[in-house]
């Protein structure tokens, strides 16, 4: 089974270009949470598993120019793509690294956040990691979005595709409010939902669902023409009128506090 960021080496423009913003009322919780307490200037914020940067980017724009970000990214095409993209945007920096073992220095960071990306980690070492590095009463945040199959249809079909045609999962979703909650040198937790419906284009919507880990093999035994008919064909009685496809998401964003 391939390491997780082998599973995105070569996926960058597609991933890109498919996967979601985050709700600004998330985001803005989290600014807020970040900048609340002292010190009220200084200390980076780390985001591990930045992947391209959208969700670096989106922090970005909320915080105060004397915080910067470090985005830690293993998988190289997606640290180029994420260094692109953001080009003239100050206060963004991109490194090599693992959320188990970060390069960033004791006691040095106000918060770390993790973005659709701490299901693919050791998460008692990484724990350990953002306790380390980040300073009392510093953040730690974990932000995910998942399909909301309940209430979208299309977003059930992705599923029902993957199932059918794609790879096995390689983790099982975590359960963050446990996991935070009995984590050592950690208080105040929190947990905000916000549910999503994003109106797709064909292109969108096909893009969105083959920009999937799993979908890999999908893409392998159909090859992307054959994978992307089948996905369309799946939803095509939902496309509005507008030629749009109503796709649901359920995002989340749990926090806690260092001691």
């Amino acid at each position: 089974m391939p390491h997780a960021s082998e599973r995105f080496q070569g996926a960058a423009d597609r991933y890109a270009s498919a996967r979601p913003d985050y709700p600004e009322r998330l985001l803005t919780a989290l600014s807020g949470s970040i900048i609340e307490e002292p010190p009220a200037a200084g200390g980076v914020v780390v985001d591990v598993g930045s992947g391209t940067g959208t969700f670096t980017r989106q922090l970005r724009a909320l915080l105060p120019v004397g915080v910067p970000i470090v985005g830690i990214e293993p998988a190289s095409d997606m640290r180029s793509k994420a260094d692109a993209m953001s080009a003239g945007v100050a206060g963004i920096a991109y490194r090599d690294g693992l959320a188990r073992k970060l390069p960033i220095a004791t006691r040095s960071a106000r918060a770390v956040v993790a973005a659709t990306a701490a299901h693919w980690f050791d998460r008692g070492e990484f724990f350990r990691e953002a306790h380390r590095v980040l300073i009392p009463s510093g953040i730690l945040a974990i932000v995910e979005y998942v399909r909301d199959t309940e209430r979208s249809p299309a977003a059930a079909a992705v599923v029902k595709f993957l199932a059918q045609y794609g790879g096995p999962r390689a983790y099982v979703r975590p359960d963050y409010t446990a996991e935070l909650s009995r984590t050592v040198g950690f208080r105040d937790f929190t947990h905000l939902i916000e549910r999503v419906t994003s109106q797709l284009s064909s292109e969108a919507f096909t893009g969105l669902a083959l920009s999937s880990s799993h979908a890999r093999a999908a893409i392998d035994a159909l090859g992307e023409t054959e994978a992307e008919q089948t996905l369309f064909q799946m939803v095509a009685p939902l496309v509005t009128a507008a030629g749009h496809i109503p796709y649901g998401y359920i995002f989340h964003l749990f926090t806690v506090r260092s001691d």
